[in-house]
Order: C-alpha cells, then structure tokens, then sequence
C-alpha cells in the first residue's frame, strides 16, 4: 500500500485500464501523463496544439508515465538542468506553512516536485521573438540609434543648445587604428605600447576628475549603486562599475549623469559618512529650485556626453560586446528611470528597455551568465521591465528560462528566482484577449503552483527574525526580516502572487472565494509589515516597496485600510524620490473605478 510522505498510509488509487493508455509507448509525453490519443506530429502534436499545452517528446524507449513526470524542460529548454544534479545546501523552514494553508516540514517535500515545477515552462513573450528582432551583430546600433533619435528630437523641441551632429552615427567602416575619443587619451600615457594589454576604449591610466565630478562619483558609490545592487550579492555597481569606469569615458560619463539625476530628484542630497567628500559647487543640499535646476542641467550634459562618446566607438566590435557597453546600457536605462517625469522626457524609458533587451540578446546574457557583471545587469534590467510591463500591461520582454532547479539554489538564487517567476506573473496579468476563461484558470494554477513551489523551498533565513505589534496608529504590523533582499525577495513573492490572484477568472463557490480573500490578506499585512519596517532606513528596499505596496492597494476593499496604504506608499515615495506621486492619484482613481 502507498505512504504519504508524512508515513500516512492512503488507500491506492484505482489503476486505470490498458484501454485508456496506461502501456502506450508512442506519442508526446503530456498526452500520455493525459491519458489521451496522441497524433505524434512534431514538434507540437495536435492534442496538445488544440488545448495550448507544453508538447514534450521523451527519448526513445520511454514508456512510462513517470518519465513523464520527471522532466524539467520543454523541448525548447537546454538540457543542462537534467545534469544539474547537485545536492540542494539550504534547508526548509521547519513547521512553516505554505501560501495555500497546507504546512510543510523538513525533509516532507517530495523532490519530484521540484524537477517538475511549472515555472520552467512557461511560453515565450510574443514581443521578443518576432522578425523585427535586430541580429547580433547590429543590435548595439539599433539600441543607439533609439538614444540618438530620441535626444535629437529634444534638442529640437526644447532648444537644448547641444551639438546634435555629435550624435550622428558614423557610417564609415571601422578604420584599423581606432579612433578613439580624444577625452581617452592621459598626458601621463606613455606612446609605447603598454606592457599589458589594454583594450583600445579604454586608458591606460586613471581618468582625472574634478572636485564636483569626484563629489558625484562619490555619490554613486555610496547611494546609487546599492539600489542597482539590490538582488546582487557581488554588488557588481558599486564594487565593479566604479574601477571600470576610471578607465572608460563613455561608462563614467552614464555613471555622472545618473548621480546629478539622482541628487536632482532628491530634494534634499542625502550625505554619506564613508567618504569624505571634496569642496565642490554641488556638496551642499541642493535647497533652492536653482540648485536642482543645476545638477538637471549636468546630469542632461553628461548623457549627452555618453551618447557622443557611443557614437564614436559602436562600430568598433570588440567593444559592442564588452562589459562597458552593458553597463553603460544599464546605467543610462537608470538615468532614464529617475528621469520618466523630467520635462525632457517622452517616454524614452519603456522604449529604451527593448534596445537594452536586444543587447542582452547579442551578448547572451542571462540570469545564469557565468561572468557576475552581466549576470547583475541581467538581473537590475529585468527588474525595471517588470514594472514597466505591469504598467503598461503588456508582456516582459525576456525570453531565457533558468535551467536550475528550485532546489539545487542558494538563497541568494532563491531571491533572484522569485523575480524571474514574477515576470512571468506579469505575463499572465498583460492585457491579452486569446485565452479563453479555461486556459486562463489553468495558468493561473501553475503560476500559484510555481510560487508555492518557491515558497516551500525556503530556508529559515527569509523567515521573520521578529514581529512588532501594531501600533494606534497602523493597521499592520512591523515584521523584519534581515537581510533587506530576503525581505524584498518576500515582498516581490506577494507582489506576485496578488498580480496572478487579481487576474485570474474564477468559477468556484463561497469556499474558493474565501480562500482568495484569505491568500490576499496574508500578503497585503505581509507586504505593508515589511515596507513598514525597513522603508525609513533603507534606499534600495524602497525601490522594491512601492511596487509591492502599490499592488496591495489594488486588492484592499475597506476605507480604512485603504487610507493606511497610501500613507505607507506616500511615505515610501517620500523615501525613493520614484516614481512620482501621481502613483497616488493612479491609486485613489482605481478604488474609485472599482467601487
């Protein structure tokens, strides 16, 4: 008789007949694990076409069910993750309970499960896989030629001053010496050639800055960088970034302009203790409108500096595919971020993100990239296209699967996973008409399934080290949870799960209905507890709480609850500067819509 994995012994189940497919040896494994006659038409058999499921062929010989059950990928995914056999280090929180109510113990989860789990299967975005997807080799280009287009068209509009001939792509083939932008070459370079190789973007020796650039630099390192770096534990922007772009005009020049954007946005300059910062023009808070009119004015200098510097060196190949370039990429994107609501600003940020994507793409990039600086870029773009896409309700624009399984990752992988599974929640909430309400529960279901899965796998360092009572004056209460990317890793996991909760269609009873009411509470308190404790002391958790609060507010009913959240979503946009708070009135509009 069949145990339970808790030792239990259930009744066995009533064997089907050979009638219905038990024995078969052909067709498609989802047919078979259906028990439905399969037409065997590769690459998608026609049962499977029809009601929109993962085909999946085994290798020949395999006639049990069961094989189909172990498999990781569709036919698409590398087969990597079937070798990746390595023993899982963390742990399972002990007597902790899953999402659906269901507790979960050490060592009672069946591994089957996480071979298995629906979040390595689900479809490509129909946005990124279409004919209009620049090659490789041109996609650098086609990225900068957004940029151009766009400045120039400012410059026009607004009468900026700039040179926009500067930003006119050279066509001309790339010439054997390179020619490489004067601001590269140092007095103190020698002209022999150097002892170690240096690539021919780049100096030899360190860039001088002045006191003001050394100030802003500074305030990169210190306050910039660490939101880039949230889901990192490398902290490739603040440890990496900074010494490449020392050697790297067009890097330093993106990494200036996001630090006098971000100073700009901050109404008041938050000082860091760490350094000791330079006499500089800029030090000082910037307290009057023509001080932040000022740093605007530089940060608009320095990415228009950027693109003249991209503009000149593109057509070099080596340097398309360097690690300067996405870094570049990744902090103009950045710039764009703090700058969506600037006066010069016309929707650049959303367009641009595709650019980036086709980089990513040229470059083979991904979650899993072996080298960490392009394996964080990856990450910190995909963080910002989540929120755009939300926003937009379209689809992101990733079309890479992770390959590992759930429970061969670390915590830190663990944390950056449940980003991955939150894109393809956004997915799931984009606003598409072709499914019917069937196809839709469905996905749904696999999308809890997966987030559950994740859930489960937790070890106890994402578990809160303590709880605070709520106060008079709070409907929630302060939960901490250290590290702060543990406690976004949770935040973004409710993020999630609200977004596919919301959207997905519902035929059950009052029994179903509860249990939704029941899921959305558990994450509204769980969010609101976290953004509660750690958005007055932390800037990079703050650009994690808006987002996870906002969807909060989209599922809370009560005015007072209501009123609750927007002074915590006020107070964390206090926090971030970003977005601006306009999200607020988005907010207040929805609950008038739905009421």
């Amino acid at each position: 008789m069949p145990f339970s994995p808790t030792g239990i012994s259930k009744p066995r189940k009533p064997r089907p007949s050979r009638a219905r497919g038990l024995r078969t040896s052909t067709g498609c494994l989802t047919c078979r694990k259906r028990r439905v006659k399969c037409d065997e038409t590769r690459p998608r058999c026609g049962q499977c076409a029809k009601s929109d499921r993962d085909c999946v062929y085994g290798a020949p010989n395999t006639p049990t069910l069961e094989n189909a059950a172990s498999l990781t990928e569709s036919p698409e995914q590398p087969s990597t993750a079937r070798r990746n056999t390595a023993t899982s280090a963390t742990g399972i929180p002990g007597n902790t309970h899953s999402p659906g109510g269901c507790s979960s113990l050490v060592g009672d989860i069946d591994p089957q499960l996480f071979m298995s789990s629906p979040e390595l299967r689900f479809d490509l975005s129909p946005l990124t896989i279409t004919t209009s997807v620049p090659s490789p080799n041109s996609a650098p280009l086609e990225w900068y030629d957004l940029l151009a287009e766009d400045a120039i068209s400012n410059i026009q509009k607004h009468n900026l001053g700039f040179d926009q001939t500067s930003l006119s792509r050279r066509q001309s083939p790339v010439p054997e010496t390179p020619d490489v932008d004067p601001q590269l070459l140092s007095p103190s370079i020698s002209h022999e050639p150097p002892v170690h190789h240096v690539e021919p973007w780049n100096t030899v020796g360190t860039i001088s800055l002045t006191d003001d650039e050394l100030s802003l630099f500074q305030h990169y390192v210190n306050v910039v960088g660490p939101i880039l770096d949230m889901f990192d534990p490398m902290r490739h922007f603040t440890l990496v970034v900074p010494r490449l772009a020392v050697h790297n005009v067009g890097l330093l020049k993106s990494l200036l302009a996001i630090a006098a954007r971000h100073l700009a946005l901050h109404s008041v300059q938050q000082r860091t203790q760490s350094v000791q910062r330079p006499r500089s023009s800029i030090n000082g808070p910037p307290e009057t409108n023509n001080q932040v009119k000022a740093l605007k004015q530089v940060a608009t200098q320095y990415y228009y500096e950027t693109l003249h510097y991209l503009s000149k060196n593109l057509l070099y190949p080596v340097y398309a595919k360097s690690g300067e370039i996405i870094a570049t990429a990744i902090l103009i994107s950045t710039y764009e971020m703090f700058d969506a609501e600037g006066s010069y600003n016309d929707g650049g940020w959303e367009r641009h993100l595709r650019g980036i994507f086709w980089i990513q793409r040229s470059q083979d990039n991904n979650g899993e990239s072996h080298d960490g600086l392009r394996r964080a870029a990856w990450w910190a773009w995909l963080r910002q296209d989540i929120w755009v896409a939300f926003r937009e309700s379209r689809r992101v624009l990733t079309i890479w699967r992770p390959t590992k399984r759930l429970m061969d990752l670390s915590p830190d992988e663990l944390a950056t996973r449940i980003v991955y599974i939150t894109a393809r929640c956004v997915d799931f909430a984009a606003n598409e008409k072709q499914y019917d309400m069937a196809l839709r529960i469905g996905l749904g279901d696999r999308l809890l399934q997966a987030l559950d899965d994740w859930y489960r796998q937790l070890p106890p360092s994402f578990r809160p080290i303590y709880t605070l009572p709520a106060d008079d004056t709070s409907m929630f209460s302060p939960i901490w949870i250290h590290p702060p990317v543990y406690a976004a890793a949770m935040q973004t996991f409710h993020f999630a799960r609200i977004i596919v909760l919301i959207n997905q269609p519902s035929v059950g009873g009052l029994n179903l209905f509860r249990q939704r009411r029941r899921q959305l509470d558990e994450s509204v308190d769980t969010i609101c507890g976290i953004a509660m404790m750690h958005q007055g002391q932390d800037l990079p958790s703050a650009f994690v709480n808006f987002q996870a609060v906002y969807a909060a507010g989209l599922c809370v009913q009560t005015p007072a609850k209501q009123n609750a959240i927007l002074r915590l979503l006020e107070t964390t946009l206090d926090v971030g500067k970003f977005p601006p708070k306009t999200l607020l009135d988005d907010l207040v509009r929805y609950w008038r819509e739905e009421s």
